[in-house]
């Protein structure tokens, strides 16, 4: 007899209460006992990955690689070619990226595929898709982590008085943001999940109708509630603030306690491949999940940088993820590792910055004609120094910058110096006589285009050809 669909999904949770266990206990264990659980599960699933998987098999075989099987000899995959070889690099002969597409076209919830995979798609705002699959057990353990988030914002399970969870997030059910919560809610917590892509006055309705204890969602959203809050259209009082999925800066971090200042505010960061990171105080770092994942943070040649500097890139591997391996992927944040101990005494290594994305990297005309990189960063400490800003994108066009901004009502006089602080911070990195114009707008890109997410640097230049 098939299982029905709502006995599977409490199985699926009962699991990852066991697991969220045994990842508690992880928290407090010496730094050697960690590795050695990490080296453990990398062994296991290396072992899997030569047998089952078409693509590492032929790879070891064409290498002469045999065990006991060593990370570094493993090849560094991007999206573009882990997507055109998807269908030899998972484990399941039944899975095929074509069915899975059109599996993917017709979701409207938290259906399974074949009975026994949820099925994620990326937003694709980095410019490349990609379809990710989890198993019942590898599912299990997204949502144990989810729960571990919870617990370190001080979000307990089974509390006499069930908090009330809201995350503003993607409408789809391909993304983690939605499907998550939606997996879950089975009476744990009081989960609602509302859309990024909704007007902003619908959200201030349901938020001051639902009056949320814990309040999640991208930043970008988070910043625009700020304001609604401050004019009394918005009238919550969050314990728990968090912001995921987009930088949290620490301009949007010390608006956000203004506007609450009773609520902690916490960062988290997760990718859809199964990384997640999470602080375990206010600006102390972010702890990544490390029994879940090995992190490796890189340059642009692909070498180790040491702890304390700014990566190029990260390469992540799943150590839980058997269905379809991740296996040194590249994900393009630029991320700074910290190079201490946390005096929380978890094992974990935290993130101390996340510095946007390389493909977010501008490359602009210099001195001698050479070209310099403009990070993500230069941008967000201009533009989030300016109070009236409610949301802005930068956008990269062959005669220069122009930066779209919304502004508070009657403040169109910010507009000047605005152009004027950019261009100074151009000149300062190097740019030749940085052409800026700025464009006053009172609505910015449509965010049902990346699944809710912002994507605020944007460039319409072929920057490889430059």
């Amino acid at each position: 007899m098939k299982e029905p669909h709502t006995v599977r999904r409490l199985g699926d949770l009962a699991r990852a209460i066991a697991y969220r266990q045994a990842l508690i206990r992880h928290e407090c264990w010496p730094r050697a006992r960690l590795e050695e659980l990490q080296q453990r599960r990398l062994a296991d699933l290396l072992n899997w990955v030569t047998q089952k998987s078409p693509f590492y098999r032929e790879f070891c075989r064409a290498h002469r690689l045999g065990p006991p099987y060593s990370l570094p000899d493993f090849p560094i995959l991007d999206k573009k070619t882990y997507m055109k070889h998807f269908d030899e690099i998972v484990t399941d002969p039944r899975l095929r990226l074509s069915e899975l597409q059109e599996h993917t076209a017709h979701v409207s919830g938290d259906e399974y595929y074949l009975g026994k995979y949820r099925v994620l798609t990326t937003a694709g705002s980095s410019g490349q898709k990609t379809v990710m699959v989890f198993n019942r057990k590898e599912w299990s353990i997204q949502e144990a982590a989810s729960m571990r988030i919870a617990g370190m914002m001080g979000v307990v399970p089974f509390s006499l008085r069930r908090p009330t969870i809201v995350t503003i997030g993607s409408p789809s059910p391909l993304h983690d943001s939605y499907r998550l919560p939606l997996s879950m809610n089975v009476g744990l917590y009081r989960y609602y999940v509302l859309p990024a892509t909704a007007p902003v006055e619908e959200l201030v309705q349901q938020l001051n109708s639902i009056q949320p204890h814990v309040l999640r969602g991208f930043p970008s959203m988070l910043g625009l509630l700020v304001t609604e809050q401050l004019q009394g259209r918005l009238n919550i009082n969050p314990c728990i603030i968090a912001g995921g999925g987009e930088p949290l800066t620490s301009e949007l971090r010390k608006q956000l306690q203004a506007a609450w200042p009773k609520s902690s505010v916490f960062d988290i960061y997760g990718t859809q491949e199964g990384l997640r990171a999470m602080e375990c105080n206010p600006s102390q770092g972010l702890h990544i999940f490390e029994d879940l994942g090995i992190v490796e943070v890189v340059d642009e040649n692909n070498r180790p940088v040491p702890d304390g500097t700014l990566g190029h890139k990260i390469l992540f591997t799943s150590l839980f993820g058997f269905t379809q391996p991740v296996i040194r992927y590249e994900i393009s944040d630029m991320v700074v590792l910290a190079s201490e101990p946390c005096p929380c005494g978890q094992p974990f290594r935290r993130i101390l910055a996340i510095n946007g994305r390389n493909d977010d990297v501008l490359y602009l005309k210099g001195r001698a004609g050479r070209q310099v990189a403009v990070h993500p960063v230069h941008f967000w400490n201009v533009l989030e120094s300016f109070a009236d800003i409610r949301q802005y994108q930068v956008v990269h066009e062959p005669d220069g910058i122009c930066l779209r901004l919304m502004l508070e009502e009657g403040n169109g006089h910010v507009a000047r110096n605005v152009r004027e602080q950019m261009a100074r911070k151009l000149r300062a990195l190097g740019v030749e006589r940085p052409s800026i114009r700025v464009e006053l707008v009172t609505a910015l890109e449509d965010r049902s285009r990346h699944m809710g997410k912002w994507k605020n640097i944007i460039s319409n230049v072929n920057q490889s050809s430059q």
